[in-house]
């Protein structure tokens, strides 16, 4: 990993994976024709992130991210959900997650999460002209950290790097992508509703 941060080679790392999900994603974004399937869509990801939040909240502390509340995404799916009328589920389906069992592996998992906050604002810009909705109620999880988006990833950046020692940011690293594949799989089960 020399001459690298490791930012950027757990980038490198989980390109692949990344892609895969991500091309998953839009397609079933690009399907949404109606408040009901933004619903199912807002459901989906609320049942893997707080699957995952649950899990890396017994590994990262406000020691070493200082901001971690902040980074909380769950209760914003939840007030989204309300928002557009929506009951938030009554039984939280529990989505089979990467292992995470110590601080590196709760930050590859962390790394993840962060990340989809780049690609938000167009996603709620996308949902909103596919559903003609003019009001910015229902989008706090997908419009994240606002205007304070690429400060928070690079603050996030920092945490990362502070992971110097190689087995460590193997662990991330192999979190990370975990993460990206059993998210894919959770997107599937969703699919038949959200791709028409």
């Amino acid at each position: 990993m020399e001459q690298q941060s490791f930012a950027a080679y757990i980038k490198d790392y989980t390109k692949a994976e990344h892609a895969q999900l991500e091309k998953q994603l839009i397609g079933m974004i690009r399907s949404i024709r109606s408040t009901e399937h933004y619903l199912v869509l807002l459901e989906m990801f609320h049942g893997y992130y707080h699957s995952l939040e649950l899990k890396m909240d017994q590994y990262l502390t406000n020691e070493k991210i200082p901001d971690l509340a902040e980074r909380r995404k769950s209760a914003a799916i939840l007030q989204d959900i309300r928002d557009l009328g929506g009951l938030p589920p009554a039984q939280v389906l529990t989505a089979v997650i990467p292992r995470i069992q110590s601080y590196p592996q709760a930050l590859g998992a962390a790394y993840v999460l962060e990340g989809s906050t780049l690609g938000g604002v167009i996603i709620a810009r996308m949902i909103r002209e596919q559903l003609q909705l003019s009001s910015p109620e229902g989008f706090t999880f997908f419009n994240g950290y606002g205007e304070a988006v690429q400060q928070m990833w690079r603050k996030f950046h920092s945490y990362m790097n502070a992971i110097t020692e190689e087995a460590a940011q193997q662990q991330a690293a192999d979190a990370a992508r975990e993460t990206f594949l059993k998210f894919n799989d959770w997107t599937k089960r969703y699919e038949s509703i959200l791709k028409v």
